[in-house]
Formats: C-alpha cells, structure tokens, sequence
C-alpha cells in the first residue's frame, strides 16, 4: 500500500522445504535517504511469525541489514511494535538492535488489556462501571457495523477530532483502500440510542495479528461526552476480541513524543488497559 520507490526493501525468512515464513520485515526509502520501518502507521520492524532460536532472530536480522548497507542510507530507522504484544519478541529484537549500534530515539508509553474469559465490567474502574451501566439505562447500544456504514463511522471520528484540535491521521480515501485491500482485517464498532440511526460514537479496529486487535481509532460526538460512550465501545470491542479469540486489545499510545497526556492515561487506565513501552531506533551508517 505504501510503496513509492523502486528501492524499498521486503525481506523474509523463508523455509525452503514448505515455503514457511518464519520472519519478515518491510523498510521504505524516506527522505534524506533513510530506510524507515514503517513508512506510515503506528509501528513496523521485524514481525516473527514462528518460533526461532535466538541465533537465527539474530542472522535474519544482521543479514538484513547488511543488505540495506550495500544501498547507502544515511540511516536506518525502526519503529518497534509496543513490547504488549510479545514480550519475549520485544526482548530479543531489542537486544539485537542495542548490540548492532542501534540506539533509542523516541518512546513512548502504549496502552493494551489482554484478553481472557473475565467479563470487561469486572476489569475496570468503579466509575466506568457507573458510566456503561447508566449508558445501558438510557438505552444506548453498542455494534459491530458493517463496512457500508463506513462513512459514518469516519465522519464520527473525524468530528471528534476535529474536537479536540486535530486532524485524522489517515484520510477516508486511505481507509478505503485497506478495506478493500484487507476486508477481513478491519471492524467498525457504533454507539446508537436504542432505535435510532444516528451514531453517537463509533470505531475503527484492524487485526494486526491472529492475537492482537488494535483500536485505530475511536471517538464520540459533541454533546454525548455525559453519556460515555466510548467507555459502551470498549465493552463491546473487549466482547468481540473475545469471541475471536484475541489474546490483546490495544488502544494505543497516551504519549507524545514521550511525554505523556495524563487525562488519556487517566481514561485508558479506568478502562482497564495498562503501560507497554514503544522503542524507535536509529542507526546512522557514518557511526559504522
């Protein structure tokens, strides 16, 4: 989807016998002549799809890069997947990265909850409890919406944003494009009051894996804040993530740049989901 040069760089480790992937990763030429993994989105660097040893994490990796040397980037940069989603992957990539002369440019604090058979209401704070069964008084649904509702959904988001100052980091064109690329990855979830079709909240989800779900975004319209209804979506995605056997559901970084958006760390908290840390890692050549 985001490939505009000839010389991005997709690289797998692949057994020969089956055609098995065992590893993958994706760098993209930048500007300045930096190779960047990922070129867009909230993180990219090596995925380990199969169990491998330590040695052969560390040969695919350092065969890797001694490829991308041969192009001549100035640098190479790698945006970690939050240490939640597999600790032990996060470990080991980490120390191959630290040991190679990488070193650490941005962190940041992500939020997930893992997902098991407890019900959500007993994973939150008391007061969220409050808010999603006084939202389930007043008669608000929470869904699963269908992809022809999509223009909806954006629009929610878009309005909520705009809300709060900013911009959607994706374009409706853009999203448009990954569902019809990857229909199977992406769920939209919807608050309505009960009979009614107006959405009042709603969200964007992807399956980044067969083990995570990752809330892309979500947020509520002017004058529902009262109501709470994204602490009714988050019930409802933990729900979902349940019933596809998920084992996380992560919603993001409360962070900027590092520094952390305590109101957002306040919310994330109360909603059950809890800190993983975020790497971004540098390598300049001319350190070589």
């Amino acid at each position: 989807m985001h490939s505009t040069s000839s010389q991005d760089v997709f690289a797998q480790l692949v057994r020969q016998s089956d055609k098995k992937v065992y590893a993958s990763i994706a760098f993209y030429k930048a500007p300045e002549n930096f190779y960047v993994s990922p070129l867009r989105g909230t993180f990219g660097g090596f995925s380990l799809h199969n169990d491998l040893s330590f040695e052969e994490v560390e040969s695919f990796v350092l065969d890797v890069f001694e490829y991308l040397h041969t192009l001549g980037p100035a640098a190479i940069k790698i945006k970690c997947a939050p240490s939640g989603h597999s600790q032990e992957t996060f470990s080991v990539l980490v120390n191959i990265l630290l040991n190679t002369g990488f070193v650490i440019s941005a962190h940041d604090l992500n939020y997930h909850l893992s997902v098991d058979e407890r019900p959500y209401l007993e994973r939150i704070s008391y007061g969220s409890k409050k808010r999603i069964l006084k939202a389930d008084r007043e008669g608000f649904e929470a869904s699963k919406v269908d992809a022809v509702e999509f223009d909806q959904v954006y629009q929610v988001i878009r309005e909520n944003r705009l809300r709060l100052g900013v911009n959607v980091s994706m374009s409706q064109s853009q999203i448009a494009d990954m569902i019809e690329i990857f229909p199977e990855k992406i769920s939209f979830f919807a608050v309505r009051k009960s009979g009614l079709n107006e959405m009042i909240a709603a969200a964007v989800c992807i399956a980044l894996s067969d083990e995570v779900l990752y809330v892309l975004y979500w947020g509520d319209v002017e004058g529902m804040q009262k109501y709470s209804p994204n602490a009714l979506l988050a019930k409802h995605i933990y729900e979902y993530a349940q019933s596809q056997s998920f084992a996380k559901l992560d919603v993001g970084t409360s962070t900027l740049l590092g520094r952390p958006n305590y109101g957002l760390i306040k919310f994330k908290r109360n909603l059950g989901f809890r800190e993983t840390v975020k790497f971004e890692f540098v390598k300049h050549f001319d350190d070589i």
